[in-house]
């Protein structure tokens, strides 16, 4: 019986195809390796362990006039004289050495200053600044706040709610709840479920909604929890285990009813960790609302008075002005969160406010149908913010068409931030913001559709934590630059 023979092995060109293989693999390791590395930019200003953290409203930072002189241009502080190490963020002509002299000298002068040297550089687009009144509510009947829910539509002015939901009163207690706090505690990753587990976090260390589960009880007085799943009844158990465990845990009690959260989430799959967020807070205020009807029998002015509404919710204001007779129109949208586009040259997170706020043509097909002169005139709009927020929540819009659909560019963000110049109304120099949470998308090769959630968390004694899962660490060094959603 005849066997056919095996042909001879040549080990010389196994030799070379396996060195060339090896070579080709080293080769696509390192463009890989470069092309992440573009996407971190390390933030040197960016420090760990600050101890300014005061809460606007609870979380303000700075207050009370100071003398602070003229606008400086030199390398001094504007109020102190000492070296500056910051400059303003809004006309970058005047520079600080700390954010308590910053927040001096704009209480002193630089706020109207500061608008003057900013229209004065001739390639800046002129900004629309009158302002009427901020209508802040301080009172039980008034809210501040802003983050992640749809808008609830549209009206020509603010109406006094008929009913209170929650104390205000109650609401600032919360706020500016004394506990120390706990550490963060890293979560088990179920199978793509990074998008929830950074969202939890931020949820865990934002301060007057983790006083309200871990003081008032919400599942002792929910009406939910008899007839069907509650969120925030869950949230509460997760928090609390939060602040006891010291080993990660599995939120799987949360991910296994997403569909529950937002109709078009699913456990197991990719998902965006903004638009959780958006259904997240949703949930919670629809909770709220059915404690007391739900939404069908309550009025729209009625609904801001919740707790979420309370710590997230606030409000735009778009302002249309006609240029034949002067009619100023306004109209005022309840929001849950600060969605801004990178447009252009934009390389910070001013500039990019900037452009969200800037007045707007209507014009040629898109003219604007004038109540005053009864045509369709020329006109021009304005979105700004109109009620400042308690919370400040904002996304970066990083979609873009082509090359994987993400908008890879270095987009820097103060520590600190002054909401003031985004205002309709006049400030009482309270717009002020201290940063608290960062949520991180890491991709790939500019793709938008995968990749990898962090997150960065301030707890309350000031102390910075990177939240990687499971992976809890101490850092000294942050890399930012796939910012997603913004919490402050």
């Amino acid at each position: 019986m005849l066997r056919a023979a095996l042909p001879a092995l040549d080990l010389s060109a196994v030799l070379q195809f396996a060195f060339a293989l090896l070579v080709t693999l080293c080769g696509t390791l390192f463009l890989v390796k470069r092309a992440a590395s573009r996407y971190f930019v390390v933030d040197a200003s960016f420090e760990a362990g600050s101890s300014e953290y005061e809460p606007r409203h609870g979380m303000s930072i700075g207050g009370g006039r100071g003398g602070g002189g003229a606008a400086a241009t030199g390398g001094g502080c504007a109020t102190c004289g000492k070296p500056g190490s910051k400059r303003c963020s809004r006309c970058r002509k005047v520079q600080y050495c700390s954010v308590a002299c910053q927040a001096k000298h704009w209480e002193a002068d630089h706020k109207f200053e500061c608008k003057q040297l900013k229209l004065s550089e001739p390639d800046k687009v002129d900004i629309i600044s009158p302002r009427n009144s901020s209508c802040r509510r301080r009172k039980s009947s008034g809210f501040n706040s802003i983050s992640l829910v749809p808008a609830r539509g549209t009206c020509k002015i603010l109406q006094e709610p008929k009913k209170i939901l929650f104390p205000y009163n109650e609401f600032v207690k919360l706020f500016n709840w004394d506990n120390p706090g706990f550490p963060p505690c890293g979560l088990v990753n179920c199978g793509n479920s990074c998008f929830a587990n950074v969202v939890l976090q931020c949820l865990a260390c934002t301060r007057p909604l983790v006083a309200y589960l871990l003081e008032r009880d919400h599942i002792r007085e929910c009406v939910r929890k008899q007839s069907e799943w509650c969120f925030l009844c869950e949230l509460e158990v997760h928090i609390k285990r939060t602040s006891e465990s010291r080993h990660p845990f599995s939120p799987i009690n949360i991910l296994s009813r997403l569909p529950n959260i937002g109709g078009n989430l699913g456990y197991g799959r990719q998902e965006d960790a903004h638009e959780f967020m958006r259904f997240a807070i949703d949930t919670m205020q629809s909770i709220c609302l059915d404690e007391f009807g739900g939404e069908k029998v309550l009025d729209p002015s009625t609904q801001e008075t919740t707790l979420i509404q309370y710590i997230f919710g606030g409000h735009l204001q778009s302002q249309v002005t006609c240029t034949k007779c002067n009619t100023i129109s306004n109209r005022y949208e309840n929001m849950m969160d600060l969605t801004v586009e990178i447009h252009g040259d934009a390389e910070s997170l001013e500039e990019c406010l900037d452009q969200f706020t800037m007045k707007e043509w209507l014009d040629g097909e898109n003219k604007y149908k004038c109540d005053g002169c009864n045509d369709y005139v020329k006109a021009w709009k304005r979105l700004t913010v109109h009620q400042a927020p308690n919370i400040l929540t904002i996304a970066l819009k990083r979609f873009q068409s082509g090359r994987f659909g993400k908008l890879n560019k270095r987009v820097t963000f103060p520590e600190n931030l002054n909401l003031t110049p985004y205002m309709s109304g006049s400030s009482d120099g309270t717009d002020l913001y201290t940063l608290y949470a960062v949520v991180v998308h890491v991709d790939m090769l500019n793709a938008s559709f995968f990749g990898h959630y962090i997150c960065y968390t301030k707890d309350y004694q000031g102390r910075w934590y990177r939240i990687d899962d499971c992976k809890v660490t101490f850092p000294a060094i942050f890399y930012f630059m796939r910012i997603v959603i913004w919490p402050y």
